[in-house]
């Protein structure tokens, strides 16, 4: 497993915004000019952290902490707010993709965990992993599904 922390408030990958060009539709992310740099370090750090290592070939399990800033007047725990969380997964994939060294493409990643937290030092903790073995997904979803039966019953 091989780990890395990308410092800075996290971005989220936002909607799609398409345009015509000629006879050509163009696509561009809404939030680009914050988007590009928050993925380019995401791919610097990755690509930092990775140097050592061969691309993942395979399933893989990325498990992400972001921990984001808490404003003055926040009260609650958790940031139960924007940005989404499957925002900020995709952003951080596609950057782990653009490292260029860590694996193929982000179509590999079969196993997420990940959780979003307020903290002093905004920024997002990264664990990458490969999956060797399908038993190991399988008895996860056999935990899972049992657990979720016991919830059922009680």
């Amino acid at each position: 497993m091989t780990g890395f922390f990308v410092a800075g408030v996290p971005v989220q990958q936002g909607s799609k915004t398409a345009f015509v060009v000629g006879k050509r539709a163009v696509l561009t992310d809404s939030n680009k000019a914050q988007l590009k740099p928050w993925r380019a370090g995401v791919a610097r750090v990755a690509q930092s952290a990775w140097w050592a290592e061969q691309p993942l070939d395979g399933a893989v399990q990325v498990s992400a902490v972001f921990v984001m800033p808490r404003g003055k007047s926040v009260t609650r725990e958790l940031p139960s707010v924007t940005p989404d969380l499957d925002k900020l997964i995709r952003a951080l994939l596609d950057g782990v993709t653009d490292a260029g060294n860590v694996w193929r493409d982000d179509a590999q990643v079969v196993r997420l965990v990940v959780e979003e937290v307020y903290g002093p030092e905004p920024g997002v903790h990264v664990d990458i992993a490969p999956i060797q073995r399908v038993a190991v997904l399988a008895a996860l979803t056999t935990n899972a599904a049992t657990a979720a039966l016991k919830g059922i019953a009680s």
